[in-house]
């Protein structure tokens, strides 16, 4: 059983918030235990082992690192970290008491893997700059594994998020940047527009992250976020998960002055 810290207090909270936006990111230490993080990373490389014998190759950087998507209907544990308090409590307050996830994956760095290019988080990265000013959307950092220096643990360039703009090529290259070095069980909270990126395992070992992007709600989610879990498994489970997954944002249909909910094979009648 996952045990849940509680929700942050406002004073946490007003941290948080003060970091996204001054900084572009914060990080909260051993939200989960090391035993809860083992049980997702075991998770994880059961559904790699699925996704090669299923012949899905999501891999880059020469192989070596690899990205598992759509895990939230995939095991029990991604459905409870999606809707952990603190998360929620964080990017409600960052993103509206409406807000909705847009991706949850899983992501492996793998030894020798090389720096992946300094970018930016979508929906930013399909926009033209100036991006608006003020949130879109975030990213959740789950570590893992230890993120270290030497593991390829994730680097940005604070206040980088304020340029309202992607990084032109080679820009980040040489500025100040800020690793993300945390021990297993942490959380990174980084704002959608951060330039950042993964640095180079120079270990033996792979390192084991989660992504979980959440957005306001009128931005479109990358992921199909309402069909990862059908009408059944559904039944049981949270109104909050059920609102992250898009399944409360109403459709108008004005012939008929009804409004329609998504459901995992099209709309209901609300």
């Amino acid at each position: 059983m996952l045990k849940i810290r509680s929700a942050l207090d406002s004073e946490m909270l007003d941290r948080v918030e003060h970091d996204l936006r001054e900084d572009g990111f914060h990080i909260i230490e051993n939200v989960i235990t090391t035993e809860e993080a083992d049980e997702a990373r075991q998770a994880v490389w059961k559904l790699v082992e699925e996704d090669i014998a299923n012949g899905h190759d999501h891999s880059y950087g020469d192989g070596k690192i690899r990205r598992v998507w759509a895990i939230v209907g995939k095991a029990p544990i991604f459905r409870r970290f999606i809707q952990h308090p603190t998360v929620v409590a964080v990017w409600k307050r960052m993103l509206g008491e409406d807000v909705i996830a847009s991706t949850f994956t899983a992501n492996i760095v793998g030894p020798g893997a090389p720096a992946g290019g300094w970018h930016i988080d979508y929906p930013y990265w399909a926009m033209q700059a100036p991006f608006p000013s003020g949130s879109l959307t975030g990213q959740t950092v789950w570590m893992l594994d230890d993120f270290t220096v030497e593991n390829g643990a994730t680097a940005c360039i604070p206040g980088s998020h304020k340029t309202l703009r992607r990084p032109e090529l080679g820009e980040a290259e040489g500025l100040e940047m800020a690793v993300a070095t945390a021990p297993k069980g942490s959380i990174m909270f980084t704002n959608g527009a951060i330039w950042h990126q993964s640095r180079p395992n120079l270990t033996e070992a792979p390192r084991v992250g989660l992504l979980g992007m959440y957005n306001r709600s009128v931005i479109y989610p990358q992921e199909d976020m309402p069909r990862q879990l059908t009408d059944a498994e559904l039944a049981g489970e949270s109104d909050t998960l059920k609102q992250l997954l898009g399944r409360n944002i109403p459709f108008r249909d004005p012939d008929h002055g009804q409004n329609w909910h998504r459901t995992d094979i099209g709309f209901r009648q609300v």
